[in-house]
């Protein structure tokens, strides 16, 4: 196996645990959010720590949600400019947004990861009340140079990927959407029959 599948191996268990972890993240915030509704609304009890383990939950969500978009190229981008450029231009112009894209994940993960000794400070009240223990903004703090610092790399991935003039295109994902639209709402011989 060469190093180059061996490493892409890797980035892709890396993407398949950050999606499962946004996922159980944002069912987590679901269900916290109804039972505070449920606890406040209809009980007239609410909960102390519902709150800060939402906004906990939700904040892991995003930053694990981050990189597997960057990595299947689901962000939203405004391409009016980049449609109608071709070849070694378009390619050149692909590069500089990823490369872009990397220093600015790699600056936010690096700061994020500075400010990790003031979150080990700092208490989440709720929290820490409900469970008996002292739970510290770290918990929320943690995930941030996590989420920038995968996005980082899977952007250097794509940088790699578009210098070698294979890069998705909006056009592509389009139209891979359209056909297999297509395919689920196609005829089959049953319905001509009808």
């Amino acid at each position: 196996m060469s190093a180059a599948r061996a490493v892409r191996g890797v980035l892709s268990g890396a993407e398949r645990a950050l999606f499962v972890v946004s996922g159980v993240a944002i069912t987590l915030v679901s269900a916290v959010l109804v039972l505070q509704v449920f606890m406040r609304y209809v009980l007239n009890s609410p909960t102390v720590w519902s709150e800060e383990f939402a906004t906990l939950a939700f904040v892991w969500c995003v930053m694990t949600a981050i990189p597997v978009a960057v990595r299947r190229s689901e962000h939203i981008a405004v391409t009016l400019l980049l449609d109608r450029l071709r070849g070694k231009v378009r390619r050149a112009f692909v590069a500089l947004g990823y490369t872009l894209s990397a220093g600015l994940f790699g600056l936010v993960a690096v700061y994020a990861a500075m400010m990790l000794p003031t979150g080990a400070r700092q208490l989440m009240t709720g929290l820490t009340i409900a469970t008996g223990t002292d739970i510290t903004l770290l918990a929320m703090y943690v995930v941030v140079p996590i989420g920038m610092g995968f996005s980082c790399v899977y952007a250097v991935e794509k940088l790699v990927e578009a210098l070698r003039g294979d890069f998705d295109t909006p056009d592509d994902a389009v139209e891979a959407n359209i056909a297999e639209a297509e395919q689920l709402v196609a005829p089959t011989s049953q319905d001509k029959d009808v």
